[in-house]
């Protein structure tokens, strides 16, 4: 048996260098992936950051925190995984790789010097700057000049500069090289130690478990990260569908190959062959799978704080310990694959693809991407909550949902601060407080999913409706000083305004009509001049329209749309929004080459029947039964 022993080492950077160059330091599966950025923000930047780590060894001359590396009883002699220390090490590669990238201003005068002091084009300057840049800490403190741009292909550009190198390799070079060295004299990668502590004998499951004892109280590392160690050898579980066995492999397979892009250490890779699936994997991949077929509501796994999956199970089974059962493991799958599905189809209903791209534009789809981890957290418990409970008819349950998700986008349309935040207190996906206000909230979703969208009514949706209303209608005088015509530009729509006339015209209209283009037209035409004050763009003026038929109007009559038969047919399923003539001659004149509102006050009648016509189907679409 291997006896089991701690070593503490010091090793030069180069030592370290050749190391990681000979493949003799892998990162473990449970290792973490880099994180530093490669210089600080701003001035009062104290985030660890590569630049600022590689100025502290000049300053130290030595790493004072040891990096820890592990020897596997099961491993190649001399071969280490990295336990505690991963981005100091990618810091340290990096700097010796290209130290022009952690320290750029060290080529500044030379930078300067070569393009405003040698006479050579601008590509042959671009190049030249290009070769120094991308020098090594070793290339540069050995370079000579003849002996490189031979042996990289610079013959060319060597000899047109060959007449200016002992000016710039004296004068620059020199400079470079002191900046470059340990006070001034000595080599960086002989003279810089770094403190090693080594753990010989001891297998991967005791190195997983000291990657955890180093790192639990440290609280940079989220939870998530911790898990990855605390369960690593948790395994004893069986997925019973395998097609989503396979898929999910797949997915695990990528999450560890996008977690060794970027990492100087040969980094671990998930073999199936050899692997069993443990909890972590289960659960990081399964996100990830979710993240490909429902893109636009599930991200993927994030190691801020607790991912969304973790959160879940953690929510359904209590705890992480002695849960991932074979069969907790399939139900989980189960309700967590039935709750995305049928939000998926609450979302289409909604934010219906086939129309509402063609309809509306992508904007009210741009709403899902508001919808952060907490929101989907309480989303999906009540859609579990409601699966659990026995019987439940799932329009009841997308009914629902679809009342939550409604009210939660359009009172963040409001822009009235004080009544947003009052209508606020409404919506039950609002994430108002910690960790311990939404594990109370989910737990009761799971045994009471109805509180979801509970407290909100055909009242509060009128009264919000009305409200966003107001805030939109915005009465102007048509001119401005200098005689140009003020907002010639339509006003971008709100979300809800978009909402209320999809609404609309889903009640009304063939979904084989709703193939055609369409475009968010003026009833009264954009162009309209008129006296005093109104608001051109307020929602009672503006219709969805088949963009053909729109284009044949211009800013003609109304009747315009009927001299077709595809306007015909069209038109006939809008009638009680479009005026009849009497009505719509009353407000407005096409005599002029501009047409010109003549009735303001009718005008705004109209706008405001049309107006309660869309809020009105709106509110009894979403409440069917009441």
């Amino acid at each position: 048996m291997t006896s089991k022993c701690i070593k503490n080492e010091q090793w030069t950077v180069n030592q370290l260098i050749s190391k990681i160059k000979n493949q003799e330091i892998n990162k473990p599966k449970f290792q973490r992936k880099r994180k530093w950025n490669l210089l600080p923000r701003d001035d009062n930047d104290n985030t660890p950051n590569e630049q600022t780590y590689i100025k502290f060894l000049y300053d130290t001359e030595n790493s004072v925190h040891a990096i820890t590396f592990g020897q596997e009883t099961n491993s190649q002699k001399n071969c280490f995984s990295n336990i505690d220390g991963n981005n100091r090490i990618n810091a340290i590669k990096h700097f010796i790789d290209k130290p022009f990238e952690v320290f750029s201003n060290y080529l500044d005068d030379l930078i300067y010097e070569i393009n405003n002091n040698l006479n050579i084009d601008l590509h042959d300057k671009n190049t030249l700057i290009n070769i120094f840049r991308n020098l090594s800490y070793t290339e540069i403190m050995n370079f000579k000049y003849h002996m490189y741009f031979n042996k990289n292909g610079y013959e060319g550009l060597y000899s047109k500069i060959q007449i200016f190198r002992d000016r710039i390799d004296d004068k620059f070079l020199e400079e470079i090289r002191t900046n470059l060295k340990i006070r001034g004299c000595d080599n960086f990668e002989s003279t810089v130690k770094i403190n090693v502590n080594l753990f010989e004998g001891y297998t991967t499951d005791e190195l997983c478990k000291t990657f955890e004892d180093i790192n639990k109280y440290n609280s940079k590392l989220t939870e998530t990260e911790l898990l990855a160690c605390r369960l690593y050898n948790v395994t004893d579980f069986d997925i019973n569908d395998n097609i989503f066995k396979i898929e999910l492999i797949d997915s695990i397979k990528e999450y560890y190959n996008d977690k060794a892009e970027g990492e100087v250490l040969n980094c671990y890779i998930y073999d199936s062959s050899i692997d069993k699936l443990n909890a972590y994997d289960f659960i990081v991949g399964f996100q990830n799978l979710c993240n490909k077929k429902f893109p636009k509501f599930i991200e993927k796994t994030d190691v801020e704080g607790l991912s969304l999956y973790f959160k879940l199970f953690k929510l359904l089974y209590g705890s992480y310990s002695n849960t991932f059962t074979t069969k907790n493991v399939n139900d989980f799958k189960e309700l967590i694959m039935y709750a995305c599905n049928l939000f998926n189809k609450i979302i289409l209903s909604i934010f219906t693809d086939k129309i509402n791209n063609k309809l509306f534009n992508t904007q009210c789809l741009d709403k899902l991407t508001t919808l952060k981890k907490n929101n989907m957290f309480m989303l999906l418990s009540s859609i579990i909550g409601f699966k659990k409970k026995e019987d439940t008819d799932e329009l009841i349950i997308k009914n629902n949902l679809e009342k939550c998700l409604l009210y939660h986008f359009m009172v963040s349309d409001l822009k009235d601060k004080d009544k947003r935040e009052n209508l606020k207190n409404y919506d039950s996906i609002t994430y108002r407080a910690g960790g311990g206000f939404i594990d109370n909230i989910t737990k009761n979703l799971i045994a009471n999913p109805e509180i979801i969208c509970n407290k909100l009514t055909k009242e509060l949706f009128n009264d919000l409706l009305v409200q966003l209303y107001n805030e939109v209608n915005n009465p102007y005088q048509r001119k401005l000083e200098n005689g140009n015509n003020k907002n010639e530009k339509r006003r971008p729509l709100k979300f809800f305004e978009k909402t209320i006339m999809f609404y609309f015209y889903k009640e009304k209209i063939p979904i084989n009509i709703l193939e055609n283009e369409f475009s968010i037209e003026h009833i009264f035409p954009n162009s309209s001049e008129w006296n005093g004050e109104l608001d051109k763009d307020r929602t009672g003026n503006l219709i969805p329209i088949i963009a053909s038929i729109n284009s044949s109007r211009g800013n003609k009559h109304i009747y315009e749309y009927y001299k077709t038969d595809i306007g015909k047919s069209f038109c006939k399923f809008i009638e009680d929004i479009i005026p009849n003539t009497d009505t719509y001659e009353n407000i407005i004149s096409h005599e002029d080459r501009r047409p010109r509102i003549k009735n303001n006050e009718l005008y705004n009648v109209l706008c405001k029947e049309n107006e309660e016509k869309y809020k009105s189907n709106f509110i009894t679409c979403i409440f069917p039964n009441k």
